[in-house]
């Protein structure tokens, strides 16, 4: 079959066969040889700069160490404010301590506080703290910013805020009503 398939073929078919065969190995050996060794080559060029550029810090291992943990505590600062390394006992009066400190700064009047287990979301257990305040917009807004900047990642989850003054005020009294939650990870033990 193939004897006469050569003799029947014209020699420009036989050619382009032949062309095509070499392409496709060539094609393959590149693919499945060459590639996989540039590919290498690449990481290994990447991790060697890497390498030569922490080198050329002047900082050496335990010093990036040390700036790389003082980031991390940033951040977890900046997530969690001072309860990162609280206990789940201690949190609620750290909180309600933090709460009245920040309203005396703040010249708001902390009129109740009221802490409650709230349900676990994924990985997370909510800490509620229905608060009642009497402030002016202003000292209520300066509150807020400073909880914030305190008590790291709170959320209000639900308000409700009456007047307690006249409407004609620029700055009337304002009873607030809010409920405050904290999220900390659950630990299984």
């Amino acid at each position: 079959m193939m004897d006469d398939f050569l003799e029947q073929a014209q020699p420009r078919t036989i050619a382009t066969l032949l062309i095509t065969v070499v392409f496709l190995l060539c094609t393959i050996q590149v693919l499945y040889l060459l590639w996989p060794q540039i590919k290498q080559f690449r990481e290994l060029s990447s991790s060697y700069q890497l390498l030569q550029q922490a080198s050329s810090n002047g900082l050496g291992l335990d010093q990036q160490l040390q700036v790389t943990t003082e980031e991390v505590k940033k951040l977890s600062y900046q997530l969690h404010g001072d309860m990162s390394g609280l206990p789940d006992n201690q949190m609620e009066s750290y909180i309600i301590g933090r709460l009245q400190k920040v309203s005396w700064a703040s010249n708001v009047e902390l009129a109740s506080v009221v802490p409650g287990k709230g349900k676990q979301v994924q990985m997370f257990q909510e800490t509620l703290f229905d608060v009642q305040i009497n402030a002016t917009y202003f000292n209520f807004f300066n509150w807020l910013k400073t909880i914030n900047q305190e008590l790291g990642y709170i959320v209000v989850k639900k308000f409700e805020i009456q007047s307690h003054g006249s409407q004609i005020e620029s700055d009337p009294k304002l009873n607030i009503s809010l409920t405050l939650v904290s999220y900390r990870i659950v630990r299984n033990v």
